[in-house]
């Protein structure tokens, strides 16, 4: 074994040994040896203790009482960066600029080698100026020289930064695999909570297509035993049921070629469950520590949906064609009913005009009571035909101005309809809305020119329109100081044909707060009021929010 194999404990036994000789040898009978044995004895002692230090790779500093240095290694001048002229004969804690002045260096050399000759293993951490943090090993011990009776201190330095660094690295990898194994058995337990939750049935198949696990709901939908479904090939489970051709095309020829598929229709006939249509969607699984893969499949029952599908088709089909009747009905009325209606109007304007004279103030009452209701018989037709239309046009959404809007409307209708009266109508900043344009227009003409009506006995008419966003809506207001109405009544103001006032108090079909809903209601909104007798009402409508908002 060569001097670079030795370990510090053989090391530092040999130097043992060799200040065991010295010591023998400065003993001896000097009758017996003569004293250039005993120098060269001590001599050949001290050199071979010498190579031995030099030799070691471990840094060595041997201290005097005073803790001065009296000797270091190659070792310890390469490791710590400094050269013999500014270490040996300097106080240990000066070295290197007093880099050395270490707490737990002190408490070692001062406080715990005065009471052990021994000691091993002391680590000591500490930033150095030249080198860097460094984490060392210190092996201690304290030598009696008997020739002069003074003692030395062999320092033996280990340097375990690195294998420190080391450890510190296997002790967080080890902690990060205890953290992924834990990971991973929580997204295991949480994956097998999913699968026995979800109310879709599911089952996950090997490469071979066997089966390896299977949901609570599969073994309830298709009536099947654990027993008799884990490890078994799909297509022999329930007695062969599940050899189906559209199957072995998704599992057989598409999967291959693709890691998913979803809305795969399947229809087949269970002798257990009977016929069902099943919707199922697949994925493909590599896993990571080996090429097998999992195939795992969800189940959708839409048999139900299905006929329900059909019905809804069948529905659609009447439905489409009594919309072509209707539309039938609507072209019959507007031109039979209202042929009538124009003949009694031009019949009783020949009468008053012609006939005049002849005429009481009875019958000229009369006739005028003719044209008032074929004037409102023809009103309440156009009404009607409106309220049809409405449920009928395709609607155009984009979004509106609505300010600008409202503004349009109320400049129409004090000019066509209320320009003898005094109104006062305050419009707010609206906010903008998605909707089609020609109701929305509808919708604000009705609720507007009812509110522009029933203040008519007012001497100052009071209108205020507005809107504004509470929550997920766009709510509008049209309020009013006018008539109002009993709120027991409110149930029947939206509803065709319904009035809360006589027709001589105040004019009108029944059919305009009717046209009003209808048309909230195909943009999804919601329409309502609220009001006191003789006090005035608001009525409120939603409907959805801009583009520019969202």
């Amino acid at each position: 074994m060569t001097q670079k194999d030795k370990t510090k404990e053989e090391f530092i036994e040999e130097v043992r040994l060799l200040q065991k000789r010295i010591a023998e040898l400065e003993i001896v009978d000097t009758e017996s040896k003569s004293v250039e044995q005993i120098v060269w004895g001590e001599g050949e002692a001290r050199a071979y203790a010498e190579s031995i230090i030099e030799t070691v790779r471990e840094p060595l500093i041997v201290l005097g009482d005073d803790l001065k240095v009296v000797s270091a290694n190659k070792s310890f001048y390469q490791t710590f960066k400094v050269n013999p002229k500014e270490t040996k004969g300097q106080f240990i804690y000066d070295l290197g600029n007093r880099q050395w002045d270490i707490p737990k260096l002190r408490k070692l050399l001062d406080e715990i080698l005065p009471k052990s000759s021994v000691f091993e293993n002391y680590e000591i951490e500490h930033n150095f100026e030249t080198i860097g943090q460094k984490t060392m090993l210190l092996n201690a011990r304290r030598i009696y020289r008997e020739t002069n009776k003074t003692q030395m201190i062999l320092l033996a330095i280990e340097d375990i930064t690195e294998r420190k660094e080391i450890e510190a690295g296997l002790e967080k990898t080890r902690k990060e695999l205890v953290v992924i194994k834990q990971s991973a058995d929580e997204a295991r337990e949480f994956a097998e909570s999913v699968i026995n939750t979800v109310r879709e049935p599911l089952i996950s198949l090997d490469q071979d297509l066997r089966v390896v696990t299977v949901s609570r709901s599969f073994y309830e939908f298709f009536k099947v035993k654990p027993e008799e479904t884990v490890g078994q090939l799909i297509y022999d489970l329930g007695n062969k049921q599940w050899d189906i051709p559209k199957l072995r095309e998704l599992l057989e020829t598409i999967l291959p070629q693709k890691t998913t598929f979803d809305n795969y229709e399947v229809e087949h006939n269970f002798p257990t469950i009977g016929k069902k249509i099943m919707l199922l969607n697949a994925r493909q699984i590599q896993r990571v520590w080996g090429k097998e893969r999992i195939i795992l499949l969800a189940i959708e029952d839409i048999t139900e949906r299905k006929r329900a599908e059909e019905k809804i088709e069948k529905l659609n089909a009447e439905l489409s064609t009594a919309v072509k009747e209707l539309g039938a009905f609507s072209y019959s009325v507007s031109h039979d009913l209202k042929a009538p209606l124009r003949a009694m109007a031009g019949f009783s304007n020949i009468l008053s005009e012609d006939y005049a004279p002849k005429l009481d103030d009875n019958g000229r009452r009369l006739i005028g009571v003719i044209n008032d209701n074929a004037r409102t018989m023809g009103q309440l037709i156009d009404d009607l035909l409106e309220l049809s239309h409405l449920g009928r046009q395709a609607m155009d959404v984009v979004d509106i101005d609505m300010t600008a809007l409202v503004q349009s409307v109320c400049h129409e209708l004090k000019e066509e309809l209320f320009r003898d009266r005094a109104i006062e109508v305050s419009v707010k900043p609206l906010p903008p809305a998605r909707a089609d344009l020609t109701l929305a227009k509808q919708i604000f003409t009705n609720l507007i020119s009812n509110a522009m009506k029933f203040t008519s006995r007012k001497d100052k008419a009071l209108i205020e329109i507005g809107g504004y966003d509470k929550g997920q809506d766009r709510i509008y207001y049209i309020k009013d100081n006018g008539a109002g109405f009993d709120m027991k009544y409110v149930d029947k103001l939206f509803g065709v044909f319904q009035r809360l006032h006589a027709q001589d108090e105040f004019s009108g079909t029944g059919i305009g707060l009717a046209i009003v809903s209808n048309a909230v209601r195909r943009h999804g909104g919601t329409v309502w009021a609220e009001g006191e007798v003789d006090k005035g009402a608001t009525f409120y409508f939603t409907l959805p929010k801009g583009g520019q908002d969202e």
